[in-house]
């Protein structure tokens, strides 16, 4: 009996032309699940913490004094409030930019309390003391994201 060789000549180097042409095209392509590094939210962020940290700070000293109400603070919340709308906005701007947006949003929503709260009675240092613990742990989840953005993890 006969065989036959039914192989399409060079039908092998073909395939594994396609393969490496298919292997180079795929290893090429990044994909990107979040925005780029944000100097500009970088900046923002770092300082609106330092601005928070003076403002607790100051707290701190003033407590149980006259100075330490609400409307001798007042100009910190209207600042700080500009400052996280002035984030927010421009972190809602930038595409796959949602985690930072939902943070800062996060941050206001922690500024609203803060200042509710020193509306009602001055704050004590207990109060300031949790106040710093959860500013700062929202203040260092965005700048660990843009800083990881900026590596191009």
């Amino acid at each position: 009996m006969m065989n036959i060789d039914r192989r399409i000549p060079g039908f092998g180097v073909f395939l594994v032309s396609v393969c490496l042409v298919v292997t180079l095209a795929l290893s090429s392509c990044t994909v990107k699940l979040v925005s780029g590094y944000d100097e500009t939210t970088d900046r923002a962020v770092t300082d609106l913490q330092r601005k928070t940290e003076a403002h607790l700070v100051t707290l701190e000293s003033v407590e149980g004094l006259p100075e330490c109400t609400y409307e001798n603070h007042k100009q910190f919340y209207d600042e700080a409030k500009v400052d996280i709308n002035v984030i927010t906005v421009r972190a809602a701007a930038i595409p796959k930019n949602d985690i930072t947006t939902q943070e800062s949003q996060l941050l206001a929503s922690q500024l609203d309390n803060l200042e509710k709260l020193h509306k009602i009675a001055c704050l004590s240092k207990d109060q300031i003391t949790l106040a710093r613990t959860h500013f700062n742990t929202s203040f260092t989840a965005i700048l660990k994201l843009e800083l990881a953005k900026r590596r191009g993890e």
